[in-house]
């Protein structure tokens, strides 16, 4: 037996694969982390302009910087401090400077590490936080919280963005313009003239940041680049390198997947497991199995899933996503899709009868469990691949991977 470990929640379950089974492992390659992060973050400004992006500054009387991530991470944090530092040296008295937070993907994101930045008590970084998923009330700052971002953003001399280029699996590879959509647009007020994909583009259009701050992380979230400049031209560039550190290649398609998100904050409700599935459906054989294994400690994912969940349970094969920007019924329907050629299974501390109720999944409380139905579906002679960090890496086969990049930049 090969005993195999997967992150679950804070913890880890590990599996046993039989030696008679094909077993690969979905690790992307290890690509250079970044040792000085703000030397990264100094060659990158480098090489749009120092001197452009000092004038852009002094000149404004209203600078806002839009931040969208799910790393709460030491090296994202560092380049957040270090362009947060190059606008308060350079920004005048009169200028006010805020921060508009958008954690929208996860919920967890610590806030006060973005306001307490320590020797720079004269930023004024009045966090606004957009997170529709919080309850908290410290966190949403009102029932039109989307809208009020929206607008303080609309106002400023200066526009800046600041995000991460990764997988997400239902919305494929996200750069800034989905911050902005996103972040600012998709929140608890979502405009109901807006109603397909092409009008949230064009609200991206209208907000338009003067400029684009993107950087690439490797699955250990360690910095691998950071790209500045306009962001129509930042989004190529960021994309292609996130590709490059974040994609899987298989050589062929496995009759079992199983995928673990990566632990806490990623599979800590049933809706950001569900979130992974796009980023592993290329790797499975059209009747092959998919093990979920999510720990799913904080429940399905807030009110908005729940209400939602109970819609696509009434109706399953026949349900269909109301809006591109309902995005719970846009994870619903991507599992309804993948269910429509896969069979799959949920590893979680979820009720199992719950689970099925609703999902019409099978439900295991163990991963052990979970394989042992595969295998006796699939035989133990079968092909494996084991997806350790599934919310943020892109397993495909080889020869799909160019077709895939060019849809998702």
């Amino acid at each position: 037996m090969v005993e195999l470990w997967l992150k679950y929640g804070k913890t880890e379950v590990f599996v046993e694969i039989p030696p008679e089974t094909q077993c690969f492992v979905a690790e992307p390659s290890r690509p250079t982390e970044v040792e000085n992060v703000e030397a990264e973050v100094e060659s990158a400004i480098e090489g749009y302009g120092y001197s452009d992006l000092e004038r852009l500054i002094r000149s404004s009387k209203k600078v806002s910087l839009l931040v969208d991530t799910q790393l709460d991470d030491e090296s994202f944090l560092r380049v957040y401090r270090k362009l947060t530092e190059i606008v308060v040296q350079n920004k005048s008295k009169e200028t006010s400077f805020k921060v508009l937070l958008s954690p929208w993907r996860y919920r967890k994101v610590e806030v006060k590490r973005f306001k307490n930045l320590e020797g720079l008590e004269a930023a004024d970084i009045n966090v606004a936080v957009v997170d529709r998923y919080s309850e908290s009330q410290e966190w949403v700052v009102d029932e039109a919280s989307g809208l009020q971002v929206h607008h303080e953003y609309l106002s400023s001399d200066l526009k800046l963005v600041l995000s991460p280029t990764e997988y997400h699996g239902v919305y494929g590879l996200l750069d800034c313009r989905h911050a902005t959509i996103m972040g600012v647009v998709y929140a608890k007020s979502r405009p109901k003239r807006t109603k397909g994909l092409e009008g949230l583009w064009e609200i991206a259009t209208g907000l338009h940041p003067s400029l684009a701050f993107q950087t690439v992380h490797s699955v250990r979230k360690g910095l691998v680049k950071v790209f500045v400049g306009r962001p129509e031209h930042v989004v190529n560039f960021a994309s292609s390198s996130a590709h490059s550190a974040l994609r899987v290649g298989l050589r062929n398609k496995a009759d079992i997947v199983i995928a673990s998100p990566g632990g806490m904050p990623y599979d800590s409700t049933l809706m950001s497991t569900l979130q992974t599935l796009g980023n592993v459906e290329h790797a499975i054989k059209n009747d092959g199995i998919l093990i979920l294994a999510g720990e799913c400690a904080e429940g399905l994912g807030g009110p908005d899933f729940a209400a939602e969940l109970n819609v696509y349970a009434g109706k399953k094969e026949e349900y269909r996503p109301p809006s591109v920007i309902n995005h719970e019924a846009m994870v619903l329907n991507k599992f309804r899709l993948l269910c429509g050629k896969h069979r799959v299974a949920l590893v979680s501390t979820l009720p199992k009868a719950y689970v099925e109720k609703l999902l019409g999944a099978k439900a295991f409380d163990t991963l052990s469990d979970a394989l042992s139905y595969a295998l006796r579906i699939k035989g133990k002679e079968c092909s494996l691949a084991l997806v350790p960090d599934a919310a943020r890496v892109s397993v495909s086969w080889e020869g799909e991977g160019d077709e895939r990049q060019g849809k998702d930049s």
